[in-house]
């Protein structure tokens, strides 16, 4: 095969990969995410939080699927952003590429912006990691990657430092994840 044919035919399977198909979202799926609500035993409140809340589930041609849920505050509300993916692959490395893909555009764009990446030590299960412009913290970024499995989170207009205080915010949201299954649901 020609360069160039190899190119094109490369190209068209990322492409194939790329495509996926639209699913409806259920009460399972949305309970892998940290949520808005979820915040308000820390005293972070929301009047009608799922006004500004989106999911979508997406079944990709290889069988792997993406969950995403994104939350943005309006109006006169504290400013807060959240988003979150959860790819659910058909092996171990599918989550390690999907992993690296969210991270990459990340610490491009953080870069950009003079946003700078701290671990926060103590954390269990994946990598949490506290955003800081200057010396102010501006949010985090928490990333894990378990067998066929791998979550993205950001969260900005607030933050965690404390690993016991994110563990008792996502302990829950990771196990339900450890048992899910993006097919049965």
């Amino acid at each position: 095969m020609r360069p160039l044919h190899r190119l094109y035919f490369s190209l068209a399977m990322l492409a194939l990969v790329a495509c996926g198909s639209s699913e409806p979202v259920t009460e399972a799926d949305k309970a892998l995410f940290l949520r808005v609500a979820d915040l308000a035993e820390f005293g972070v409140r929301y009047a009608n939080p799922e006004a500004g809340e989106t999911f979508s589930k997406a079944k990709q041609a290889d069988g792997s699927y993406e969950l995403t849920y994104k939350f943005e505050s309006s109006g006169e509300q504290r400013p807060l952003y959240l988003y979150s993916t959860v790819n659910v692959g058909r092996k171990p490395s599918d989550a390690g590429m999907a992993e690296s893909a969210d991270k990459v555009g990340l610490l491009v764009a953080f870069r950009k912006n003079g946003v700078e990446e701290r671990e926060v030590g103590g954390v269990r299960t994946g990598k949490l990691v506290l955003l800081m412009k200057g010396d102010v913290p501006v949010g985090n970024v928490f990333t894990l990657r378990e067998g066929d499995r791998s979550q993205l989170l950001v969260l900005s207009g607030m933050y965690v430092k404390d690993a016991a205080i994110w563990q008792k915010l996502m302990g829950p949201k990771l196990d339900l994840l450890a048992r899910y299954s993006a097919a049965k649901s």
